[in-house]
């Protein structure tokens, strides 16, 4: 559609959502989750546990646990995946490429603001993000 139609054009460079791309750069299958459970490097904060492990892929892959004991509700559950999802959409460039990354969520936070979360994951992430 063109912008006169009302309509704004497709974003555009690294933060546009592209569907390939965003299946490639999840984890989808138990076996992945599996394997990141039992070899990744666990880093915990009070909020999240950030597992992370070398894939053979070349991609960053992004998997999300947020259990029912975390956010009793669907709505508190699915708030606290997109705030992850939109994270790891914003910052993918500053993490390293062959890089499988598994987010547990341990406490609910889905009161928390955006840019709250983003320096709770910052403190996480400090050594292996890019400036």
């Amino acid at each position: 559609m063109s912008p006169a139609a009302g309509k704004s054009p497709a974003p555009e460079g690294r933060y546009a959502f592209k569907k390939n791309e965003r299946l490639r750069e999840r984890l989808r299958r138990r076996s992945e989750f599996s394997a990141l459970f039992q070899s990744g490097k666990r880093i915990h904060s009070e909020y999240l546990t950030v597992i992370l492990a070398t894939n053979p892929s070349g991609v960053r892959r992004l998997g999300l646990v947020v259990g029912k004991k975390v956010g009793k509700a669907a709505v508190r559950r699915n708030r606290m995946k997109r705030l992850l999802r939109e994270f790891f959409r914003l910052n993918k460039h500053r993490l390293p490429a062959s890089q499988d990354i598994l987010i547990v969520a341990r406490k609910d936070f889905s009161f928390m603001k955006y840019r709250d979360l983003c320096g709770e994951l910052d403190k996480v992430l400090a050594g292996r993000m890019k400036a």
